[in-house]
Order: C-alpha cells, then sequence, then structure tokens
C-alpha cells in the first residue's frame, strides 16, 4: 500500500478533483525545492500524473522519471520501474524490453502501472489479474475504466460496462459523465437497452452544459438504445438531434447517419433509409466502409431490390479484411438467386460455406436445387442448413421449413420427420403467416400415415 508523504494530500485532492494545472504546478515547486525525499516522489507522482495524458504526456513523463533516478537509490524501486515499463509499452517497444521492468509487488499503486503496461502490449488477461484494490482516489476510478477497455476488447460486454459503472461511482465531474457512456455503449452491445437508458440518464445528470461533440454522442447512444428496445420513432427523434449536434461541433462520425438510416427503414421509409446509409457511406473511412455497404446489401435485399443489393454486396466482398465476409457471400448469394442467376447464386453461396457461414449458404444452394427439381439435393442441403443453424434463427427457421415441405414434396418420405421438424417450428410462425397454415397441414398428413401405419421411403 502506498501512503504518501503529508504534504502530498493537497496535489492527491486536486488530482481527484480534476485539477491538474493546480497538481502539476504543486508537484512541480515539490520536486525543484523540497528535500529529497519529497522531491523524488513528486518527480515520481508527475511521471505518473503525465502518464495519464498517453502519448501527449510522454516526453514530460520521461523527463520526469529521469529526475527522479538522478535523485538515487530507484534502479530497483518497484513504482519507478513499473511507471517506466508502462511509458515504454506505451511508445510501442517489444515485450522483451518493457517485462524485465516488473519486479513482485503487491503495491496497488505500482500493479496499475504494470497493468496499464501490458495493456499496451495486448496482454489483456495478464492486465486485468493485476489490478487491486486500495488506490488513491484519482487512480481508482481509472483502474475501473482500465477494466472496461480490456473486458470490452475481449468481448465481455456487460462486465465491461459494469466496470465502467463502478469507474462512475468513484470519478468527478466530466469523467463520470464519460464512464457513464462508454457503460452506455457496452450496455448496448450487450443488447440491454433498458440498461443503456439508466446510464445515459445518469450521464445528462452528471453534467451540466454539454459539449456538442460529446451531447451528439450521447443523443446518438439514446437511439441505438431506443431502436433495440423497438421504439424507432424515438430513435428518429434522438439521432436527429445528434446529426445536428455534429453540425454544430464539425465532427461528423458516420454511425449516425448509419443508425438513422435503421430507424428509417423499421419505419418502412426506405428510400429515406439508403439516402442516410449513402451519406454514411460518403463519412467512413475505408475501416468503415464495409459495414455500411453490408447495411445498404441487405436494407436493398429485404426490401426486394435485388440489382442494388447485389450490386452493394459486389462491393462489400471486394473487402478482404471484412470480419463478416462469409455472411457477405451469402447475402450476394441470395440477391443473385432472388434474379435467377442459379450458377452465380450457387458459387457465392460455397464461397460463403466455406469461409464459415455454412447455415445461410447451405439455404441457398437448397434453394436453387428445389427450383431446378434437383430435390434428393436440395434435401440434403436444407438439412445441412437446420443442422449449423441456431435454433430460432432466420436460417434455421426457413431449413426447417423447406426440408418439411421437400419431403412432402418426395411423397411424404419420412413421415416422423416431418413431424418431428413441423412441430418444433410452428412456434417459431406468427398464426398469420402462410407457413404456418402449410406446416400444419404437412404434420397432420405425415401424422395420419404414421396412424395408418405407413412409413414410406
Amino acid at each position: 500500500m502506498w501512503y504518501p508523504l503529508a504534504a502530498m494530500k493537497g496535489v492527491l485532492e486536486a488530482l481527484h478533483q480534476g485539477d491538474y494545472d493546480t497538481a502539476i504546478d504543486l508537484l512541480t515547486r515539490k520536486a525543484l525545492f523540497g528535500r529529497e525525499r519529497e522531491a523524488k516522489e513528486a518527480w515520481l507522482l508527475l511521471a505518473e500524473v503525465y502518464a495519464l495524458y498517453g502519448e501527449e504526456g510522454l516526453e514530460k513523463a520521461h523527463h520526469a522519471l529521469e529526475e527522479a533516478y538522478a535523485l538515487g537509490g530507484l534502479e530497483y524501486d518497484p513504482l519507478y520501474r513499473s511507471l517506466l515499463a508502462e511509458l515504454l509499452a506505451l511508445e510501442g517497444r517489444p515485450e522483451r524490453e518493457v517485462l524485465p521492468l516488473f519486479l513482485p509487488s503487491r503495491d496497488p499503486r505500482v500493479r496499475y502501472h504494470q497493468a496499464q503496461a501490458l495493456f499496451y502490449l495486448g496482454r489483456l488477461e495478464e492486465a486485468l489479474e493485476a489490478l487491486e484494490a486500495g488506490l488513491p482516489p484519482h487512480l481508482a476510478w481509472r483502474a475501473e475504466g482500465l477494466k472496461g477497455r480490456i473486458l470490452e476488447r475481449l468481448g465481455r460486454h456487460g462486465e465491461a460496462a459494469l466496470a465502467y459503472e463502478r469507474g462512475a461511482e468513484l470519478a468527478l465531474g466530466l469523467e463520470r459523465y464519460w464512464l457513464l457512456l462508454d457503460a452506455a455503449a457496452m450496455w448496448l452491445e450487450a443488447g440491454e437497452g433498458e440498461r443503456a437508458l439508466l446510464a445515459l440518464k445518469e450521464a445528462e445528470a452528471a453534467v451540466g452544459e454539454e459539449d456538442p461533440e460529446d451531447a451528439a454522442t450521447r443523443h446518438y447512444l439514446l437511439a441505438r438504445a431506443h431502436l433495440l428496445l423497438g421504439n424507432p420513432g424515438l430513435a428518429l427523434e434522438e439521432i436527429r438531434k445528434a446529426l445536428a449536434l455534429e453540425e454544430e461541433s464539425g465532427h461528423k462520425a458516420y454511425g449516425t447517419p448509419l443508425v438513422e438510416g435503421q430507424a428509417l427503414l423499421q419505419l418502412g421509409r426506405y428510400e429515406e433509409a439508403m439516402a442516410s446509409f449513402r451519406e454514411a457511406l460518403a463519412r467512413a473511412d475505408a475501416g468503415e466502409r464495409p459495414h455500411v455497404l453490408h447495411e445498404m446489401g441487405v436494407a436493398a435485399l429485404d426490401h426486394g431490390a435485388y440489382p442494388e443489393a447485389e450490386e452493394h454486396l459486389r462491393a462489400l466482398v471486394r473487402e478482404e479484411g471484412y470480419p463478416y465476409l462469409a455472411q457477405a457471400y451469402a447475402d450476394l448469394a441470395e440477391a443473385l438467386y432472388r434474379q435467377g442467376r442459379y450458377q452465380e447464386a450457387e458459387a457465392a453461396a460455397r464461397e460463403a460455406v466455406a469461409r464459415g457461414a455454412v447455415a445461410a449458404g447451405e439455404l441457398v444452394l437448397g434453394h436453387v436445387a428445389y427450383d431446378l427439381l434437383h430435390l434428393e439435393e436440395a434435401l440434403e442441403h436444407y438439412r445441412k442448413a437446420a443442422e449449423s443453424a441456431e435454433e430460432g434463427s432466420r436460417e434455421w427457421v426457413g431449413a426447417q421449413e423447406m426440408v418439411v415441405d421437400t419431403l412432402a414434396q418426395l411423397g411424404y418420405r419420412f413421415p416422423e420427420e416431418m413431424v418431428r421438424r413441423g412441430q418444433a417450428v410452428l412456434p417459431y410462425l406468427h398464426p398469420a403467416d402462410e407457413w404456418h397454415a402449410a406446416l400444419t397441414a404437412y404434420v397432420e398428413r405425415a401424422q395420419a400415415l404414421l396412424r395408418e401405419g405407413k412409413r414410406l421411403n
């Protein structure tokens, strides 16, 4: 545990309040004019403060560490070495230069800086394990924020949201506000719209006058929460507030018109939605463009604008770094199938399967075979699609429907399978869905055959 000199208490209070200018001024005076022990501690704390600025503070942080080292006795000091490790990792130095600086310590402050270094090195699980309770207030909330960033990168979104909220409880002013925005974003990734709205309400209460860019972010997150909760009208109101604030701030993110387009789609306003997506595409950088193209392709596909869908999806599959390329090929296959271009659809579907989108690709392959009256082949593809899809998903429902239908076309072959699959999928269909009536009839006919003792094959 780190116990600061009594003279440092004012500095720590200023740091916790976010008054960095006062803290740096006090520390600089102590470093230059204090006695050796006080000066050494002041230089180390100055290095810590400058490290909080990230890359912008590197030069001054290094200078403070050099001044502390010059006072002697720090070569094997765990705090000094952990701070140096953090700065080197932030610069992008390799592990072989950073990790040897670590010394065993239970001091939470030492371990915090080791955790930061591990985070910069990409050793996320180790960074998470290094963090301990007992930090001074100006680091305590940052440690929770660091946990949030680590958990976010690990895809553990609900845990990340909780870490950001714990950090917000410890932080003051704008830091509390920003952590609550981070928490809301993570709740959205976790599919928790209501919890996101609560965090955003707290954020609004935690800040006085909002910076336009921050306010735009808050309204953007509100819009996403309302979309998640099935309120596209409210989402559209919020996202248009965000768009107006972006005009004011001059910072125009691609995600804002993207969400506007999603809200408009849910409201059935396709042409307006596509205009919003085109604006998102104009704003997007190289890494963001594929996400917008996929939105546009799927929107056009769902709307029945198959040539337009093909255009966007062909542009998308040229983006080799896109993480959802397998699904993009499956969507392209569907767009081609809907245009009756079976050979091209089959090629795209096989590419989708090869890249990992098995259910979606096999479903399109089944449709092509079915339309060409290759029913045995279609049945094989539909079964593969049903086996590989998640129960209740669009692909699973479609595959189950088509297995039953194909077996019916084959003269009610395997009536037991028809009953089993039909009964499994019916709860997922609305009674008004035409498939509900068709499957019910198929199942009843198959049950009648079984009662008569017939097992056709």
